[in-house]
């Protein structure tokens, strides 16, 4: 078990590894500068790295060690021209130089996870939090797309106790200034900063939390703060058959040899209202006679050099707990598309249990739905190229004007009644003429005569 002792010895060793990095950073850029010369430059560079190779041994020595504590042999092999080091019957050691070697048996040790940079401390409390919390995988993917999204590259090389109160406010400033964000994206990262001090805060790498200092007020007049318009949200009733239209067409194109399976996704996600994650997880078990049961998600994990698909038994709303999904009815025309789709995967003996698949029955991938959507809407001429758009145009084309209640409007979408009510009840985009003929055929007036 390690002493408290040996944790504040190491963690003082590794802060002045990275001091001395961060010096030697420093003394270039005065160089560049001219403020320093050359020989005075390469001078204090000498002295720094003397200092960087002592600091690095004396860290080894605390880690590198036998069964009685004392430090393992380190020597310079001079027939091989290397410095070699055994760390355990398996694992040897090898460098052309001895700080070489050091290095190797930090990054073996792992000693270098107490680094105080803004990145590494994210890594530790992202790690931190998927060991001690019951979060799901996609709130991890939102931190983590919220810090590249926010956090540029000199940021993120900062030490987190060197950063004040006004570092904070002036970065938020430049921050707020660069992206313009939604307020949503505002708190986004607002959450992220929480996370990295908060996480630094409780582990003693700072005394007091600079974020505390921010006041929202401040930069949040400087967001996006503006209302999205129905045009810039919604398709009218003309849009979607315009959609409807294509799509017949292209399913008859000879590149897609009869089997446009984008199409399809297309036409149920404007029947349905369908999310495009649930769309690629929908399989033919979860469709009957009466109803489409919407109960799970395709989700995407980002490890490092790569992106892995997972089907996710809970849809957005549910928030990684299923709460058993919804239930939205068969209408004459989704039983049509699904009849079609399901008669042609048949007579190309496509076998699958997604309802969604390539021509070998492999599922569609989000991407690739959103990436061909976004070239048809685009071939179009329209601004709006997301799946999002077919929810909203359904509850206010088609939802709103029948009638259809709140609650029930929320229900079939998935979603809370407040964020039914404020998000996505737009007035139709033909509404006005719609307006106007109502008006026209109300209460009788008086005709006045014209002169």
């Amino acid at each position: 078990m390690r002493s408290r002792y040996f944790v504040l010895y190491t963690k003082e060793l590794t802060k002045l590894i990275d001091n001395f990095n961060s010096r030697k950073k420093e003394l270039v850029e005065e160089f560049k500068c001219g403020i320093i010369s050359r020989a005075d430059m390469l001078g204090e560079m000498d002295m720094i790295n003397s200092k960087t190779i002592k600091a690095k041994r004396a860290l080894v020595a605390q880690v590198h060690v036998k069964g009685n504590g004392t430090p393992k042999s380190i020597r310079y092999e001079e027939a091989r021209g290397l410095w070699v080091t055994k760390v355990n019957s398996e694992v040897r050691l090898h460098s052309k130089t001895e700080e070489g070697l050091l290095d190797k048996l930090l990054e073996y040790y792992d000693c270098y996870l107490m680094s105080y940079s803004i990145e590494h401390v994210f890594e530790l409390a992202i790690e931190n939090k998927q060991k001690t919390e019951n979060c799901n995988k996609l709130t991890i993917q939102r931190y983590w797309d919220s810090f590249n999204r926010f956090i540029d590259d000199d940021f993120r090389a900062k030490d987190v106790p060197n950063i004040t109160k006004d570092d904070i406010k002036a970065y938020t400033k430049a921050t707020v200034k660069r992206t313009n964000p939604k307020k949503k994206a505002y708190y986004a990262v607002k959450g992220v900063r929480n996370l990295i001090f908060g996480y630094a805060l409780e582990h003693d790498f700072i005394q007091s939390n600079p974020v505390l200092a921010i006041n929202n007020r401040a930069y949040l007049t400087a967001c996006d703060n503006s209302k999205p318009k129905n045009v810039d949200k919604i398709l009218s009733k003309a849009d979607i058959l315009r959609i409807q239209s294509e799509i017949y067409s292209r399913m008859e194109q000879k590149r897609y040899d009869g089997y446009f399976v984008h199409g399809y996704m297309i036409l149920l996600s404007i029947e349905t209202g369908m999310r495009v994650a649930e769309l690629c997880a929908l399989k033919w078990d979860d469709i009957d006679e009466k109803s489409i049961h919407i109960h799970a998600q395709q989700l995407t994990e980002r490890p490092k050099g790569g992106k892995n698909y997972i089907y996710a038994e809970w849809t957005k709303d549910e928030k990684g707990i299923s709460q058993g999904g919804r239930y939205f009815p068969i209408t004459t025309q989704i039983r049509l598309i699904l009849n079609n789709l399901k008669n042609i995967q048949t007579g190309k003996m496509i076998r699958t249990k997604y309802v969604f698949c390539d021509i070998n029955g492999n599922r569609i991938k989000i991407d690739a739905y959103t990436s061909c959507l976004r070239r048809l809407m685009k071939s179009l001429g329209y601004s709006i190229t997301n799946n999002h758009a077919f929810r909203m145009s359904l509850n206010s084309n088609v939802f709103i004007p029948n009638n259809v209640s709140l609650t029930k409007r929320a229900e079939l979408l998935g979603h809370s009644v407040e964020t039914n009510l404020r998000h996505y009840s737009y007035a139709q985009i033909d509404a006005e003429d719609d307006t106007l003929s109502k008006l026209e055929g109300g209460c009788p007036s008086v005709v006045l005569k014209t002169s």
